[in-house]
């Protein structure tokens, strides 16, 4: 008599397709959280440089307000123009950080965004008109690289036990 070998043929190949659809499935599930994950990190430290660096900006924003309060100050306390940009140079002199350039007139300070970056701002110092006119104009505002890229240029080679 001759056996019938029927059994494995419908019990079989369903099995074996159910164990491969399954293995896919897994291994594409793993993929997504990958990427997902990938993606997150990258999510995360975009918003990371983002806060730093609008904080940076309001702080340079403070410093702008500041100086314009006293410079409105110095506009009613001198009476020329002369008298003005030097008590504007004095001004910038005594607050930590701020640059005067009595040629161009320009105050010119950064602001750290990061360890690699910082926050660059020029300000140009006027001589108002009258009481509405302002004291401030700004030149430049720009973030600029304080560090060099170092690439890695190591190579992990086995050297026996």
């Amino acid at each position: 008599m001759k056996q019938k070998h029927s059994f494995f043929v419908t019990a079989g190949i369903p099995s074996l397709f159910l164990i491969f659809s399954v293995l896919v499935l897994a291994v594409l599930s793993l993929l997504t959280l990958g990427n997902s994950r990938s993606s997150l990190n990258t999510a995360r430290r975009s918003l990371d440089q983002t806060e730093a660096y609008y904080t940076a900006c309001r702080e340079a924003t403070e410093t702008i307000t500041t100086l314009k309060n006293l410079l409105a100050q110095n506009v009613r306390n001198t009476s020329d123009e002369d008298a003005y940009f030097s008590e504007a140079g004095q001004l910038a002199e005594k607050q930590d950080g701020l640059t005067w350039d009595s040629d161009q007139h320009t105050i010119s300070f950064s602001q750290k965004i990061s360890d690699t970056q910082q926050l660059s701002v020029i300000l140009k110092v006027l001589y108002p008109d009258s009481q509405n006119s302002p004291v401030l104009e700004p030149l430049q505002w720009s973030t600029e690289l304080t560090d060099t890229w170092k690439p890695d240029n190591s190579q992990n080679v086995f050297k026996g036990e």
